[in-house]
């Protein structure tokens, strides 16, 4: 075992510096350019003239924010270069803004949330890309644009001109990071669901609340790393995703936690997520009836979630303290890290720095679920390997070691099961006994007597086991249940058996036979089946004696 652990470690550094190596070669290494699609833009960040109410601001670098009031109307107006070439394209984008935009006092393009539907949809953060009128070199270009959500009130984000495909690309290459960390969680979550739907025999659903973390956690970075665009264009979807899908996170996580950690607080945890699926069903609520925004009633998401972190970890604390579960120590030590990474993305947020959301967040959580992740299917491997050795006892508790029939315990089963069957259908018992055992036993030892009640065991399973179950009730004793054999064949299977054994005494010093009692249980004219087995047992018996008188003591 030692040995093994210290291969793994072996294995894990010499592939962290094996990647470590080709990583500084590909950043040291003198290279070209050769992706097949560039990011090449042109840069109108610089030089914007700035305008609200009466005040007028010059010089102008972007990004900027002008940090108003909501619902401020403000411009922005740059005199383009002369040497922009025809049929290109402008790259802006709206943090929760409507925005115009002008050529020379002409509009080229407008965005502005539509307020004629029945529900509030959300404001969503959106790049817009679109053509800019030929020969416009030299021209004005002019944004107006305005927000309802103070945090974006006065925001002006950075401006580019360039090809369509270059600018998309642009986009996906700035938010490289995050997509590659969404991807990550989003196939490590669906392998996980994928597992708890073919791993049979587990005692919980800790599988399926870890995929679903991590799957909600995909979602959540995935819609914060400004590409969901290229693959949604609803704006209910781009503007609300990001916020419905964080009370999921949390909810996934306390019921991971119910069914992993803290099952002594199952009925605590259940109400955490309760309160998680409530607060989300309150946002989407106050979002879509007009009353606050997914980014104001998000603040009460935040407190519960600091809540219920707070109590997770004092819940672990006790559990570690007092009851020495060191499944909650190694939560702790876990959580400790992805907490810090969180607690500070959390002051981030509340300080209006969303910009940063998700990578911090992202990094914690990634590492956090690969802590989690490995000792999560450590616990399953054990909790399979219990489970495997707890179904070979119960099998050896039906199993007779010798022969590798049933023994009385399954044959006791399977009469219980007859009594409790809503079928009326007849059947054979055969109640079967091997002749002289204990005259093998004494004179030519045991071992020779385990090797009589083998060859008789063989016996029955060739002629008689095919046509039903048999069992080994102990010593030398067998029974077999069978149905739909006419009393002809039976005999004849009968015959078979006994010329099989017959046989055998060309092997022995001593003659192998076994008595034989055997009668139909029919339903309708028999009541208890315990009366019937004893009175085949005695027509076994019965059949002992004859074979006796006729074979003496041998």
């Amino acid at each position: 075992m030692e040995k093994t652990k210290r291969n793994r470690i072996i294995i894990f550094v010499a592939a962290s510096l094996l990647l470590a190596l080709i990583s500084y070669l590909a950043i040291t290494l003198p290279s070209e350019d050769y992706r097949l699609i560039n990011s090449d833009k042109i840069d109108l960040n610089h030089g914007w003239i700035v305008e609200y109410g009466d005040t007028v601001i010059r010089d102008v670098s972007l990004p900027h924010d002008l940090r108003l009031e909501e619902n401020t109307r403000y411009a922005a107006s740059l005199m383009l270069p002369d040497n922009l070439d025809n049929h290109i394209r402008l790259r802006i984008r709206s943090s929760m803004q409507d925005v115009i935009v002008y050529v020379d006092g002409n509009e080229i393009f407008r965005d502005m949330k539509s307020d004629d539907g029945r529900f509030e949809v959300p404001d969503a953060s959106l790049w817009h890309i679109f053509e800019l009128p030929n020969d416009i070199g030299g021209k004005e270009l002019r944004l107006e644009m305005q927000s309802p959500t103070l945090a974006f009130s006065g925001m002006l984000n950075e401006v580019y001109a360039g090809q369509g495909k270059d600018l998309i690309f642009d986009v996906i290459a700035s938010n490289i990071l995050k997509i590659t960390l969404g991807f990550i969680f989003l196939a490590f979550g669906a392998i996980t669901l994928v597992l708890s739907g073919l791993v049979r025999n587990l005692e919980d659903n800790r599988l399926i609340y870890l995929g679903g973390f991590a799957v909600f956690v995909a979602i959540w970075i995935l819609s914060e790393s400004k590409v969901l665009q290229l693959f949604v264009g609803n704006r209910f979807i781009l503007g609300g995703l990001s916020y419905m899908v964080i009370p999921l996170i949390a909810m996934a996580f306390v019921l991971f936690l119910k069914e992993s950690v803290l099952k002594k607080y199952r009925s605590i945890m259940v109400t955490f997520a309760l309160m998680f699926l409530l607060n989300l069903l309150i946002n989407l609520y106050l979002q879509l009836a007009g009353i606050a925004a997914f980014i104001a009633s998000m603040q009460l998401t935040v407190v519960l979630v600091v809540l219920t972190m707070a109590a997770s970890i004092l819940f672990m604390m006790l559990e570690w303290k007092e009851h020495d579960n060191q499944q909650a120590k190694n939560m702790l030590i876990y959580s400790s890290t992805s907490g810090a990474f969180l607690l500070v993305e959390v002051i981030v947020f509340l300080l209006g720095r969303y910009e940063m959301t998700g990578y911090l967040t992202g990094a914690g959580i990634l590492l956090f679920l690969v802590q989690i992740s490995y000792n999560t299917f450590r616990s399953i491997n054990l909790m399979l390997q219990n489970e495997k050795e707890s179904q070979i006892l119960k099998k050896l508790a039906y199993k007779d070691i010798l022969t590798d029939m049933g023994n009385r315990a399954a044959f006791e089963k399977y009469i219980d099961g007859l009594r409790e069957s809503s079928s009326s259908k007849p059947f054979r018992l055969a109640m079967m006994d091997i002749n002289n055992l204990k005259y093998i036993n004494d004179n030519y030892g045991h071992k020779e007597g385990d090797h009589a009640i083998r060859a008789c065991s063989d016996a029955i399973k060739n002629h008689l086991k095919p046509y039903g179950d048999c069992f080994r009730l102990g010593g030398d004793e067998f029974a077999c249940i069978i149905f739909d054999l006419e009393d002809e064949v039976f005999e004849e299977q009968v015959k078979r058996m006994r010329d099989e054994l017959g046989k055998a005494k060309a092997e022995h010093e001593y003659m192998l036979d076994i008595a034989i009692g055997s009668d139909i249980y029919d339903y309708a004219t028999h009541n208890d089946i315990g009366d019937f087995i004893h009175e085949t047992d005695l027509k076994m018996y019965s059949n002992k004696k004859r074979i006796k008188k006729g074979y003496g003591t041998l």
